[in-house]
C-alpha cells in the first residue's frame, strides 16, 4: 500500500484491519471522503454505550487519507472495549462465556 496515497480497496481493508484488531470490532468507523482537492477526510468511530441508547461519534482523525489512518493507529493503542453484558456475567460466574 502507497501509505501517501492508498486506493479505496487499501484503504477499506486497512480500516477493516484495524477495526477488528485494536478496537475489537467495536461500533463502526465512518471514513468521508474529500470531493475536492485539499479539502479534509474525516474519520468517526461511533459506539454505542449499551443496548438500547444512541450511538455516540467520536472523532478519530482530520486531513488526508494517510494522516486519518495515522489518526486511527494511535485512537486504536488507547482505545479500550467496555465488555459486554455477557461477558460480565461470564466474569462474574453467573452465566457462561460467551462463544468465539
Amino acid at each position: 500500500m502507497d501509505a501517501t496515497n492508498p486506493t479505496l480497496d487499501e484503504l477499506r481493508a486497512e480500516l477493516r484491519r484495524v477495526w477488528r484488531a485494536r478496537l475489537g470490532a467495536e461500533g463502526r468507523l465512518s471514513f468521508t471522503l474529500a470531493m475536492e482537492p485539499g479539502e479534509p477526510c474525516h474519520l468517526t468511530h461511533w459506539v454505542r454505550s449499551a443496548a438500547g441508547e444512541f450511538e455516540d461519534c467520536r472523532a478519530v482523525g482530520t486531513g488526508s487519507p494517510a494522516q486519518c489512518l495515522v489518526a486511527l493507529d494511535r485512537y486504536g493503542a488507547a482505545y479500550r472495549r467496555r465488555p459486554t453484558e455477557a461477558e460480565v456475567a461470564a466474569t462474574l460466574g453467573i452465566a457462561p462465556a460467551p462463544g468465539p
